[in-house]
Formats: C-alpha cells, structure tokens, sequence
C-alpha cells in the first residue's frame, strides 16, 4: 500500500514538472514572439498598421514600414531589446543557481561592450542607452538609474517571477532591485513589480487566477501598494528627491481600474478607461494610447490582455495592433500569455519561424528543472553577439540597395531646376516707408481685401446674371 501510495505522489510531481516546464517555456517563447511580431508596428498609429499590412498575423519584414528608415529594419522572426534583457536575468538565474544582482549587472554589462555593433542589445530607446552608458563605467549595481516611467524595466522580470512563484517577499525586492538597475522612476519600478506579481501567479495556478480575476486584481493591487512602501522605506536613496507622498501610489491607482475592466466586454470602453486613468496620474505627455511607453497604462494593458484574450494569436495580434512600443507590449502580453496556455497554446507557424527559438526553450527549460544544460546550451553573450551581427549585416546590406535605388532614380527623373529666387524688398533703412506686403519695388497689386471684395462681387453678378437668363428662358 504504501508502496502504491509514492508510486501515486511521484507520478503527480512528474506531472506538475511537466506542466511546469510547459509554462516555462511558453513563458519565453512567447515573450520573444510577441516581440518579434510586433517589430513592424513598433513606434506606429493603428492606422498607419492597417493602411500598411491589415493586420499582422505573422512576422513581416520591418522594411515595409521603415524604407526610409534603415536603422528600423530587422531580421524577419528576431526578437529584440525586451527578450534580450529577460534572457540575460535568465541567465544569471541558471548559472549562479539562484538570484544574484551582481551577477545580472555582470551579464548587462557584457551585452553593452560587444564587439562589432556598438550594443549587443538591439532596438534599444534613447533611455535605456543613456542608462547603459552609465552602467558600463559603473562598479555597483544600484544607483546608476535614470527617472524614465517607462516599461523597459518590467520587461526583464519574467525570469525573477518563475523562480520567486513561492515567494511574494523575496520576490518583490528582486523585482524592486533589478528594475532600479538602469530605472528609478517609481511608476517603472512599481509597474515592475506589478507584472512580476501577475507572472508569478499564472505561473503557480493559472487555472484559479482566471477563475477568481477580481480576487486576483485586488491581490495585484495589495502587492503593488506594499512595493510602492517598501521601494520608498527601503530604497528612497535611488529614487530622485522632487517625489512627494501624493504620487507614490500612481501604479496601485492605475490597477484599481483592472478589477472593473475585466468585467466589461466592450474592448474600446476598456481601452479608453485606462486611459482616462493614465492621463489623470499626470504622465509627462498625453497618453493616446495603452501602448505608450508609460507603465500605469501599459502594465494594466498587458495584463488585461492577457486574461481576458480567448487564445494566444488574439491576445497577440490586439496588442501589436496598437503600435507604438509594440515590441515591449507583445514581450509583455506574450510572456503571460505564454504562462496561462503554455507552450501547447502557441501557434506553430510562430514556434517555427522564430529566430533562435530552441535556445529561448532551452532557457525555460532551465528555469523549470534549476540547472543548466551544458551539453546543449551556446552561452548567451556569444549567442546574442551572432544574432546582432548577422542583423546588423543585413541591414548594411539593405542600406547599400536602397542607396542605389535611390541614385537609379534620380538618374532616371532628374531633379527639376530650380526657379530664380524672387526680388526682394529693399531694406528697411533705405526704404522711407514699410511696403505693405503686396507692393513689390513699387509697383501695387490689389490687396488681399480689395481681392476677396472683386471676387465676391464678380460671384453676384454672375448669379445674378443667371437669375435674369432663367427669367427669360420661362
């Protein structure tokens, strides 16, 4: 019987491993497949998405929408700068066996001092450069952060929140620690921490998190407001001096909207209340859109996605449909996406045509078993170096075509002359008087007022004369 009894507990714990592993690496893989599906959005309108592709159900070469931007282009399938920070806290974690700050800024540095490309980071924003900048000459980890309240410091917790599932402290000071790496802003850092609480129970229970969404938005909403303490108590040195006590709990504020969101079926309504509720928190420019890169309205975004979309492709394609920084939103969303339907739940013309897919999978295999596998495993500086290397290849290469198309052309059309400039009047100091705008050298043209009055009379008599022709004809 009791012989019975372990074979029973040992078959269960294969099985949850198994569903583990599952979730793991539908947890990256689909981070990265957000990412690289919306690399042809990234920085568009939703109208200008529509008017260019319809919609986007599978990767698209970038250079469809960016001909004249060849710094935009990228590799058909590449993921970019939001997989490529979770893959380095991935990383860190499997190597190190457990959770290491020196080492995930260890690993960040490394990935800014590539040789070739100036980064090995790809797609990188203004921001998150200036911060890097700052992180190459840096000895410690903390206090080289730069206020932006943006998403790029919650797109490199999913790692965290895989291996903190069990644990909401330990958890929420990593998320804290790691996001302060190259942002200090606390809206970045809270909606952080936000998204790694969501992480972390879809990756514990997904089925009771669908079940029970109020009681999971409340929770998330808890979790958030004790990280906003704990962010000022504990690490209000990083943080810039000009906060006040009325703006530390924006990110709680913005997710106390997500309760009643997931209850509403209309898609546009809930879209116009978080956004509504970004504007009030005062961001640093309008938010028009839930993909901005403002993380009270981004976070709340992905996460709503993400539980409410019927499939992975829906999710994916609502999110990236939005454009601006699609890149990140569909890192986000496809990151918890990934966890709530695991790697089963993927489409497998995605899984296919995802550049670098079986490293990303083999990642989240690493995470789920806690130890990494040596003899299959490419390290990941080398790895991501190649990949930026070959991209940045390619786009030399489109540049130089684009370069020749451009001269083809102006061989065939030839630039018009150019018309002599127009006289100009005298100067003010040998002129007696200031001509009015419609005398040239002298010589009077009718002014803009006499020339509406000509017309509008011109107008009447002509209907005038019509009037007295129809009275004739009759």
């Amino acid at each position: 019987m009791v012989h019975n009894e372990n074979h029973h507990v040992r078959k269960y714990m294969i099985m949850e491993g198994d569903k583990n592993q599952d979730r793991y690496r539908g947890a990256l893989l689909g981070m990265a497949i957000g990412d690289a599906l919306g690399a042809p959005a990234q920085g568009l309108k939703p109208a200008r998405i529509v008017q260019l592709f319809d919609t986007l159900n599978d990767y698209l070469e970038s250079d469809v929408a960016f001909e004249a931007m060849p710094s935009h282009w990228r590799l058909k399938g590449l993921y970019s700068l939001p997989t490529q920070q979770a893959l380095t806290a991935a990383e860190s974690l499997i190597l190190s066996a457990g959770y290491n700050l020196k080492d995930i800024f260890d690993i960040f540095k490394s990935m800014a001092a590539g040789e070739g490309p100036p980064d090995i980071f790809r797609g990188i924003n203004e921001h998150f450069r200036k911060a890097l900048e700052r992180l190459k000459h840096a000895g410690e980890p903390l206090g080289n952060a730069l206020p932006y309240p943006g998403i790029t410091e919650a797109c490199r917790i999913l790692p965290l929140a895989l291996h903190f599932q069990n644990d909401e402290t330990l958890l929420m000071h990593a998320a804290i620690e790691c996001a302060l790496l190259t942002g200090n802003d606390h809206r970045a850092v809270a909606g952080a921490a936000a998204y790694a609480f969501s992480a972390s129970s879809l990756a514990g229970n997904p089925d009771n998190v669908m079940r029970n969404c109020s009681e999971f938005a409340t929770n998330l909403r808890r979790f958030t407001q004790k990280s906003e303490e704990v962010l000022q108590d504990e690490y209000g040195r990083y943080l810039p001096g000009d906060l006040t006590p009325a703006t530390y709990y924006e990110m709680s504020e913005a997710l106390s909207i997500l309760s009643p969101c997931l209850r509403e079926k209309n898609p546009e309504l809930v879209q116009k209340t978080i956004l509504a509720e970004a504007n009030r928190l005062n961001p640093p420019f309008p938010i028009s859109s839930p993909n901005q890169d403002f993380a009270p309205s981004a976070v709340t975004f992905a996460i709503h996605t993400a539980l409410t979309a019927p499939n992975f492709r829906q999710g994916i394609v609502r999110v990236i449909m939005q454009g601006k920084e699609a890149c990140a939103m569909g890192a986000l969303a496809g990151g918890l996406l990934g966890l709530r339907l695991g790697e089963e739940g993927i489409p497998d013309e995605w899984r296919k045509g995802l550049m670098n897919a079986d490293e990303v999978a083999m990642r989240g295999d690493e995470l789920a078993n806690g130890f990494p596998n040596w003899s299959e495993r490419t390290d990941l500086v080398s790895l991501e170096s190649e990949l930026t290397r070959r991209d940045e290849e390619e786009r030399r290469k489109r540049r130089e075509v684009a370069k020749q198309a451009a001269a083809k052309r102006e061989r065939k059309y030839p630039p018009k002359p150019q018309t002599a400039a127009k006289p100009q009047l005298p100067p003010q100091e040998e002129a007696p008087f200031a001509p009015p705008p419609w005398v040239v050298f002298g010589k009077p043209f009718s002014d803009p007022i006499t020339k509406k009055k000509e017309k509008s009379l011109r107008g009447r008599r002509r209907i005038g004369w019509k009037e007295k022709r129809s009275r004739k004809n009759t």
